[in-house]
């Protein structure tokens, strides 16, 4: 090493690293003090100048990096301005598509029978195979197919009957308009389990609402158009239905049902109100009042008349259903004027502890014995009078089928022809097996 070469002091060394460490700003100093100092081409006291503005330059410095880091910490202890919250964006629900094509859906029944009733045989039977088809055209308009294959008592044969065809259009929960082949909104029982066996608890419906095809006496399918929906009423739940429709056919061979042409110009009206209370969870009640005139060979319309209240409560467990009704009759066999009454009810129960469900039910129908249309020998089936208890027991293998064990115990009167007052005790047991895919 050279006498003229100058080094640096430990001073020197040590603001070096201070200010290395401090910020990177100082490195930019680095360089100047690294460079040797000729003493040859200096004095001495001008280094010690130089090391002296260094040393004042590297304290600048310092002070600044102090300056920014107590900056820094006042910035971190004073909380960020929370970001302006504005509306939240609403967002638009996509506007429904339904699903294309058809949904097809089957139902039926089978089962075995044993009576000691006159007449009647212990028999194995095909309750019914029904197609039951549903699609939508659109988001508000639909339609429905119901087809049904029965057995006949009368031939053993199958005949196939279009149970229900209707399109309908909903505008929203309080209007709803359809038209086609309808099942009538007559009380509460046809109304809720349409055919479907599966969906009922006993074996068959009441008297009083068995179809015609099983010798019933309601006008339960038509042909017509219907407004339903519900009635803005708050806790009570009110639904109402209005129909109108060709009205059935009572005399000898005729479709009861009127499907292309009506026999007169006066049309069945039906209405139907019902309430379902929010305050008891389950509960149905209400009523329907129905009117047609029935035309027959003669010149006679009779009037007819049928009025029905319900009261129903059910949940998972419980099912307690009570209906009673009135079919008035003006009119007589002979064209004489009359007023005749029928009256009928039934109270069902049940109750389900897990898969079984035993039931009780008891049902009462009675026609006058001069009622022009139920008990005229010449146009329809003798319907008399019936009553008795039912008690059955249903077991639901899985949620598509289910076995039925009943035990019917029946008085009837008026069933034998030309003979209305003719009395008969029915002791039958059944057991059906009901499936719905």
């Amino acid at each position: 090493m050279r006498k003229s070469e100058t080094i640096p002091t430990p001073h020197s060394i040590a603001a070096r690293c201070r200010v290395a460490v401090l910020s990177p700003l100082l490195f930019l100093i680095v360089p100047l003090v690294a460079i040797p100092v000729h003493a040859q081409d200096a004095p001495q006291q001008t280094n010690d100048e130089k090391l002296q503005e260094l040393t004042k330059q590297v304290q600048e410095l310092q002070a600044q990096v102090r300056a920014l880091e107590a900056k820094q910490a006042n910035a971190a202890a004073v909380p960020a301005a929370a970001p302006a919250v504005g509306p939240e964006p609403v967002l638009e629900e996509p506007a429904y598509t339904p699903p294309a094509g058809i949904k097809l859906r089957l139902f039926g029944d089978v089962g075995y029978t044993a009576s000691d009733l006159r007449g009647a045989t212990n028999s194995f039977y095909l309750g019914s195979a029904d197609l039951f088809m549903t699609g939508n055209l659109s988001d508000r308009v639909s339609i429905l197919g119901d087809v049904l294959f029965t057995s006949s008592p009368v031939d053993n044969g199958v005949s196939v009957d279009v149970e229900r065809l209707y399109l309908s259009y909903q505008h929203n929960d309080y209007f709803k308009f359809t038209i086609g082949r309808l099942h009538t909104s007559i009380g509460y029982y046809v109304p809720t389990f349409q055919r479907g066996e599966w969906f009922q608890t006993a074996i068959g419906p009441p008297f009083m609402y068995a179809f015609d095809d099983e010798g019933g006496a309601f006008p339960l399918q038509d042909l017509g158009a219907s407004l339903g929906g519900k009635i803005p009423s708050g806790k009570l739940g009110l639904q109402y239905v209005a129909e109108v429709a060709n009205g059935s056919d009572h005399s000898f061979g005729s479709e009861i049902v009127q499907n292309d042409t009506d026999r007169n110009n006066g049309k069945a009206v039906n209405f139907a109100l019902s309430s379902h209370p929010a305050a008891i969870s389950g509960l149905d009640v209400g009523f329907s009042v129905y009117h047609d005139y029935l035309t027959f060979d003669n010149p006679i319309d009779h009037s007819e008349l049928i009025a029905t209240v319900h009261a129903v409560w059910t949940n998972s467990k419980y099912e307690v259903l009570n209906e009673a009704e009135l079919i008035r009759h003006v009119g007589t066999i002979t064209g004489l004027p009359g007023t005749f009454n029928t009256p009928a009810f039934y109270t069902q129960f049940s109750r389900a502890f897990g898969k079984y469900r035993p039931y009780f039910r008891y049902q009462y129908f009675n026609s006058g014995l001069g009622d022009p249309v139920y008990n005229n020998p010449e146009i329809s089936t003798m319907l008399g009078r019936r009553n008795g208890p039912s008690f059955g027991l249903r077991f639901d293998f899985n949620d598509h089928a289910a076995a039925k064990l009943q035990f019917d115990h029946f008085s009837y009167r008026g069933l034998e022809t030309g003979n209305p007052r003719a009395m008969q005790t029915n002791n039958a047991l059944g057991t059906e097996i009901s499936f719905a895919y």
